[in-house]
């Protein structure tokens, strides 16, 4: 219990790193020595410093020399190459920091396990407590292990459990929940939809409500549809169109790419595609057909359902997901679920 508590408080200030990691992992880290902590740190930005690195930067210059003696913790096994900042490894070697312990392996090809074996190389002790379902670098794991891009699923139900009604446009989210849906759109790279979310409910996908730089806008349109003046075609925000047929007279702002829609490998060459375009958290806000090809293909990392208080009696069905319930909270009378996928040894 003592080491998950100060694990835990590494946990919690890796996510001070948010978005602005990225595509590096959220870590946080912890110099603890006689239950005193001298120091702590995260990866506060990519090409940063690493949060080993700010950890011991701000250990006072009369307590250095405890460095010996002390016990870091951190979220995330030490990096052990060069990338942007000298390896991690180095650091902890140098001031002789005699015992780490760490929440999780790297799952990067080049890290894992190496980290771990350089340090117990050199004499240090180094413990594995493996935190069960935590996924602060889920985004991480999705690049390194399945080589595309976190996918979140985001999407507003009645309460009786349907999306909208075909060929309508039905508002279900409220003021309140609107505020919290900017708030996701700002924590993203990119927003996809589809071709009928696009048609029917002319969304502009900006963060009118919240604070943030604006994520590129992503939108199917396999066959030109899409009227050149709604939103995402007749505005001068940066969106890409992905479709079989060239769109002529599009302004500057937007880019095309030409895809097989009908190739069994569609979703896979977009997701590697957008990955190369240095896309690594993609949100999908819509519309039905687009939600269940992800979930059935089980390519989705985190899906965040907000449940609203109104009844449609008929319509689109909402998704059925096989997931496990991370978060639960009441925005003004909606409720939010936020579900992660079922780990293979779950299922």
């Amino acid at each position: 219990m003592h080491d998950r508590h100060y694990l835990q408080r590494c946990l919690d200030l890796a996510k001070l790193g948010g978005s602005k990691v990225r595509p590096n992992p959220m870590v946080g880290a912890v110099i603890l020595y006689k239950g005193k902590i001298l120091g702590e740190g995260y990866h506060k930005e990519y090409g940063g410093p690493h949060a080993e690195v700010n950890a011991v930067n701000s250990v006072k210059i009369e307590d250095q020399y405890l460095l010996t003696k002390s016990t870091l913790y951190v979220s995330l096994e030490p990096c052990c190459h060069s990338g942007k900042t000298p390896p991690c490894t180095d650091l902890i070697i140098r001031h002789k920091i005699p015992k780490v312990v760490i929440a999780q392996l790297d799952p990067s090809e080049k890290v894992h396990s190496k980290g771990v074996q350089k340090l117990q190389d050199h004499g240090i002790e180094v413990k594995l407590i493996e935190m069960k379902h935590i996924d602060h670098i889920a985004e991480f794991k999705a690049v390194h292990i399945h080589h595309r891009p976190f996918v979140q699923l985001k999407f507003a139900k009645s309460k009786d459990n349907y999306l909208g009604i075909s060929d309508k446009q039905v508002w279900l989210s409220n003021d309140i929940s609107s505020i919290y849906s900017h708030r996701l759109r700002a924590n993203t790279d990119a927003i996809l939809v589809g071709t009928n979310t696009a048609v029917i409910d002319n969304p502009s996908l900006t963060l009118r409500n919240y604070p943030g730089k604006a994520p590129l806008r992503i939108v199917l349109d396999r066959t030109g549809r899409i009227p050149k003046t709604h939103a995402l075609l007749s505005d001068n925000l940066k969106t890409l169109v992905i479709t079989e047929t060239h769109r002529k007279n599009l302004n500057n702002h937007k880019m095309q790419w030409i895809l097989d829609f009908e190739s069994e490998n569609f979703v896979d060459e977009l997701l590697s595609k957008l990955l190369n375009f240095n896309i690594y958290h993609l949100l999908i806000e819509g519309g039905a057909s687009m939600h269940k090809t992800f979930i059935s293909k089980k390519i989705w990392d985190e899906a965040v359902i907000i449940q609203t208080e109104k009844i449609l009696e008929s319509g689109i069905k909402a998704p059925h997901l096989n997931g496990r319930l991370k978060k639960q909270y009441t925005i003004d009378n909606n409720e939010i679920f936020v579900v992660s996928p079922l780990p293979n040894d779950e299922l």
